[in-house]
């Protein structure tokens, strides 16, 4: 990949890391980073911690996503994948204390519905969806065009809970509203990808397409389960 190519593609995705630390420090301060600052925080779960070591896999990450491009541009490669290896650790614990968090809510009552439909997307789609693509952008690292927009959609894929909590604080939309346009929303996130390959390299490229047909088969396969009564009767 030639220079000038490299230096695009690392500027499009700093800009997208900022747009995503911003969202996910907005999203948790009203219930999570405000509280614990004033020593008033309560925990999903009177058991439930598994939010601290989540909370700092997903600041960890959002950050390290800010660096990552960075050191790319500066052509600091080996810096570059040693950090690849803490962000390898940040996603594994993010995942695992991303389920964590979820059990910690279950059992709950029929009228969360909220709670219900958004457990069933974030168990089997966000959280698996952030493991495949981060694996998948591992497994071709040393193809970069690939590598990158895998690694995008290992953050972006995994951001509806961040999406819904920014509808619950900061729009005036009902609560059981919210739950019916995550997933339109996040859509939008992930369209950002071969939208900016259109306009920045006049065609789209493979790897945003397959992101792209992954991301909706996951919401075609789990907006029927976390609807259904099947679930419903697990979680309550």
């Amino acid at each position: 990949m030639d220079n000038s190519q490299l230096q695009r593609d690392a500027r499009f995705l700093r800009i997208m890391a900022i747009v995503l630390l911003v969202m996910t420090v907005a999203a948790f301060a009203p219930r999570y980073v405000i509280p614990l600052t004033l020593g008033t925080y309560d925990p999903p779960a009177s058991w439930n911690m598994w939010m601290h070591p989540h909370a700092i896999a997903g600041f960890g990450f959002s950050l390290l996503f800010i660096i990552q491009p960075s050191l790319i541009a500066r052509e600091k490669f080996a810096a570059h994948r040693a950090l690849g290896w803490v962000g390898a650790g940040l996603v594994l614990l993010s995942v695992f204390s991303g389920v964590g968090v979820q059990l910690g809510t279950f059992p709950t009552t029929e009228s969360d519905v909220s709670n219900i439909v958004g457990g069933a997307f974030r168990l089997f789609q966000s959280l698996p969806l952030m493991l495949g693509f981060f694996v998948a952008a591992v497994w071709l690292r040393k193809r970069t065009d690939w590598h990158w927009r895998f690694m995008y959609m290992a953050a972006y894929a995994a951001v509806g809970t961040i999406i819904g909590r920014l509808f619950l604080h900061f729009t005036p939309i009902e609560p059981e509203l919210i739950g019916a346009l995550v997933g339109p929303a996040n859509l939008a996130f992930v369209l950002v990808l071969p939208i900016s390959d259109k306009l920045r390299l006049g065609k789209v490229h493979k790897a945003s397409w397959i992101s792209l047909a992954v991301f909706i088969a996951f919401q075609a396969v789990v907006a029927p389960f976390a609807l259904s009564e099947t679930w419903m009767k697990l979680v309550t």
